[in-house]
């Protein structure tokens, strides 16, 4: 099944489930039907529409499309089929004519309801958004819960545990996947009021290790600099390695929590890194560099190294740039060269009674 056919259950089955004639009836039914809406319809576009939300019959509907995966895969070969182990005595009794086993959805739809769509759906989202073939899907279903001001406080620490499964410092920079971890963290983060208190410090270390970090990841010197901004801030939350190094008024993150923001704060620089070939980058990757190699005890040898070498990076082209704006100013300009400068230079004359005054005498 494609990724980009997938709709909900619900979407999939409109105008086709009350046909009970034959085949040419229910083609002819089929084929009156609505068109059905395709995936990237349903995501949120830039506006924040809202993406339609199934409830269960959803998730049941990812489930069928892993195990229809599963299917597709190569089967194993006679002696690998004979050399795995017998089920134990669940398919011996169904083939004594015992009863056979309930499908997992079923015995899932028989469990206990808290009554709440959320707090029952939030283990399969949880496992579902853990893989990064699925994670789009459900980053769009959690992200429409959000929007649609159906996460309360009352289930919002069960929402919460389906963003912690969807975390993952590697996945956040995968292109495909950008756009769906920033609208749905973004979401959360802004709606962080809702959360409990143990959930706090991971929305704003999200709000950097997710948010300021695909900020990053653009051609857009603006955008990129206001995000070099953000991190730098955050930066001065770790200690630096010499007390004269701090600046003025620096506060720090508490000793329990500085742990987590090393990885987050890493992480960053290095996708800001990614661009320090562009100009209008390198300023702020420079500052970037230097508050971390300030801090460089924070981090653990193998980050220690990379720091290093991005330094010597960034002082190496800044010499370079130093010395070939001093061969600029020792070597004899040529006398265009000398004009130009001159005229650059000028002031503007002013016209007094047809007299120009200043500059080169040009009339305004």
């Amino acid at each position: 099944m494609s990724n980009l056919n997938w709709v909900p259950r619900a979407l999939r089955k409109r105008g086709t489930e009350f046909n009970t004639g034959d085949g040419a009836a229910s083609a002819t039914a089929a084929a009156s039907a609505p068109p059905l809406p395709s995936l990237a319809s349903m995501l949120p576009d830039k506006k924040g529409a809202q993406v339609s939300w199934g409830g269960a019959a959803d998730l049941d509907d990812l489930e069928e499309e892993g195990e229809e995966q599963r299917a597709k895969k190569p089967k194993p070969s006679p002696a690998d089929a004979a050399s795995a182990a017998e089920p134990p005595a669940a398919s011996s009794g169904a083939a004594g004519g015992g009863a056979p086993p309930k499908p997992a959805a079923k015995q899932r739809a028989a469990a206990p309801s808290s009554g709440d769509e959320i707090i029952d759906a939030a283990p399969r989202m949880a496992v579902h958004i853990a893989s990064s073939v699925k994670f789009t899907k459900v980053s769009a279903m959690a992200y429409s819960l959000l929007n649609s001001g159906r996460v309360t406080r009352e289930n919002a620490g069960a929402f919460f545990t389906i963003l912690e499964a969807g975390f993952d410092r590697r996945r956040v920079r995968e292109p495909p996947l950008r756009v769906a971890y920033k609208r749905l963290y973004g979401a959360a983060v802004a709606s962080a009021s809702l959360f409990p208190a143990s959930a706090q410090l991971a929305l704003r270390r999200w709000s950097i290790h997710v948010l300021c970090q695909l900020e990053l990841h653009t051609d857009d010197s603006f955008e990129f600099n206001a995000a070099a901004k953000t991190l730098r801030e955050a930066l001065h939350g770790l200690p630096c390695i010499y007390p004269a190094l701090e600046p003025e008024g620096a506060s720090h993150y508490p000793p329990s929590e500085a742990g987590g923001w090393v990885p987050a704060l890493f992480d960053c620089v290095q996708s800001a890194m990614a661009h320090h070939k562009f100009a209008w980058a390198r300023t702020s990757c420079d500052m970037l560099v230097k508050l971390a190699i300030d801090r460089r005890q924070n981090f653990d040898e193998a980050q220690q190294a990379e720091l290093q070498e991005w330094n010597a990076r960034c002082k190496g082209q800044k010499i370079a740039r130093q010395q070939e704006a001093a061969r600029d100013k020792s070597r004899e300009l040529t006398t265009y060269e000398k004009d130009e400068r001159a005229w650059r230079n000028a002031d503007i004359a002013k016209s007094e009674g047809g007299r120009g005054t200043g500059g080169l005498g040009v009339d305004n």
